[in-house]
């Protein structure tokens, strides 16, 4: 079943590149979008000093664009190759990674269509060098302006990105996540029996079975105040809706509420036209939707087969 619900907006428009003036402690420079970098391997951090190049800077950045590139089509495996051992090793295997490619496509992936973008090379307190790229993005229409750090390393004499090690071991603490460490108890205000339970000022969902025992608990993404608490129960399902515009698409969407105009329901982070997610999933947690409640694909997936309809759906302030 396919249906219409207006959930999200579009991003915005295309990239744009601009270079600014070069302080006497760093080197700025701007690149062309596609990019030619390649990987090798023996690691040695790239020192930021006023003896780097146009041209070093011109690499660091090819290497980010091509990275960031690789995630916004959705090819993994490049975008794996494309980063330092100290990243992988971080996530702790490619399947892991490949497991992030919603949330990597438009958390990093984003920087593919940033406007406005400039890019230096700066060195933090631990001596590492770091590209610190700059830009405008506007996702669900709204403008925001971004900065990141990039650590950066050299292999065989060629630029890496290194995203992740500043996260520490990344894997330990997905694994941790996915065991339920410190996941917060279903809160006792929430009904009995099996239901779902959303928290809008949690921005949390439980999925509690009859007994008592949570299923799964995450993060996810409505509106503020959106719906009002109270309770309210599944009354429709479809693997995939549209919003009505721009061409954005939601997939297993769980309707258990009426808005002003169109269902709020459950569903998988947006896609615009494009295929491109409208958050990441790392920014699950933050308020980001228009009303509806935004999920990572896999908990999208895993309540769709778990809920039914008529099953109670508690909504808390």
């Amino acid at each position: 079943m396919v249906t219409f619900v207006a959930c999200a907006e579009a991003p915005g428009g295309p990239a744009t590149t601009a270079t600014e003036p070069v302080p006497a402690s760093t080197v700025t420079s701007t690149v062309p979008a596609t990019s030619t970098s390649v990987v090798e391997t023996t690691t040695t951090t790239i020192q930021a000093t006023t003896t780097t190049s146009a041209a070093r800077i011109d690499e660091a950045v090819r290497a980010f664009q091509e990275w960031v590139g690789a995630l916004a089509e959705g090819e993994v495996e490049k975008a794996w190759d494309l980063m330092a051992p100290t990243s992988q090793q971080a996530l702790g295997s490619f399947e892991r990674f490949a497991g992030m490619r919603t949330g990597m496509a438009e958390g990093w992936g984003s920087w593919v269509a940033v406007e406005d973008a400039s890019y230096s090379l700066e060195e933090d307190d631990a001596g590492r060098t770091l590209l610190i790229a700059r830009g405008v993005i506007r996702p669900e229409g709204q403008t925001e302006t971004r900065e990141v750090g990039v650590p950066l390393v050299e292999e065989g004499g060629m630029v890496l990105v290194s995203p992740f090690e500043e996260f520490g071991n990344v894997a330990e603490g997905l694994e941790e996540e996915a065991a339920g460490a410190d996941q917060p108890a279903v809160p006792a205000d929430s009904g009995e029996g099996r239901r779902i339970v959303y928290s809008n000022s949690g921005q949390r969902v439980w999925l509690v079975e009859a007994d008592g025992t949570v299923a799964d608990t995450y993060l996810v993404s409505g509106k503020s105040g959106v719906p009002a608490p109270g309770e309210y129960e599944v009354f429709s399902m479809s693997e995939v809706a549209f919003a009505g515009h721009d061409d954005i698409t939601m997939s297993h969407m769980v309707r258990f509420a009426h808005g002003d105009n169109l269902a709020i329901g459950f569903h998988a982070i947006p896609n615009d036209g494009n295929g491109r997610p409208l958050q990441s999933e790392e920014e699950l947690g933050e308020y980001r939707s228009a009303g509806c409640v935004r999920q990572s694909p896999g908990h999208a997936a895993a309540l769709y087969e778990w809920a039914e309809v008529g099953t109670p759906v508690a909504v808390l302030s």
